[in-house]
């Protein structure tokens, strides 16, 4: 005879199932497939499989974002650098010409330096092109920017883009 509760099988004349605990009747009837009990017990389901077993998609950490957002102050520092260093350039340059274009091509590279960290932050912040966001870091770590700290935001960003390489598509 079935259960009706679990629908296991269970031997005839037991009081109770063996599996779910039910009261068996002694005038039920061997129904193949009995109506469910609802608000009864059920049988708890499968065990999940172990760790280790199946596929586990990847866990995604912070690391991306923080390297984006040391990479966008950097980049912006090194750009407010830049602004400076060009108008130190006119101001030198009204004194020694020479020393003005000398200015000038550093107040240059130093945008650009910025320009390239703060695309870099971007991408980092998108979780894309793991490639563009390492060039931006370096480049705004030779940035240099006020007191070096375009540098250090960028090499901090550099390890933290290196080191998540497996979290950008």
């Amino acid at each position: 005879m079935r259960c009706p509760n679990c629908q296991m099988e269970v031997e005839p004349g037991k009081p109770v199932c063996g599996y779910c605990g039910a009261p068996m009747y002694a005038g039920q009837q061997n129904q193949p497939y009995p109506p469910p009990v609802y608000g009864g017990y059920y049988p708890p389901p499968a065990p999940y499989p172990p760790p280790g077993y199946g596929y586990y998609p990847p866990q995604s950490s912070g690391t991306p974002i923080a390297a984006g957002v040391l990479l966008l102050i950097g980049g912006i520092l090194a750009l407010i650098d830049g602004v400076i260093v060009l108008a130190l350039g006119s101001l030198a340059g009204s004194l020694v010409p020479e020393a003005g274009a000398i200015y000038a091509v550093c107040g240059a590279l130093v945008m650009v330096f910025g320009i390239l960290g703060l695309l870099g932050g971007i991408v980092a912040l998108q979780r894309k092109l793991w490639a563009l966001a390492l060039v931006g870091a370096i480049f705004c770590m030779l940035s240099i920017g006020p007191y070096f700290i375009s540098s250090i935001l960028g090499l901090i960003a550099l390890i933290l883009v290196a080191i998540s390489k497996n979290e950008f598509q």
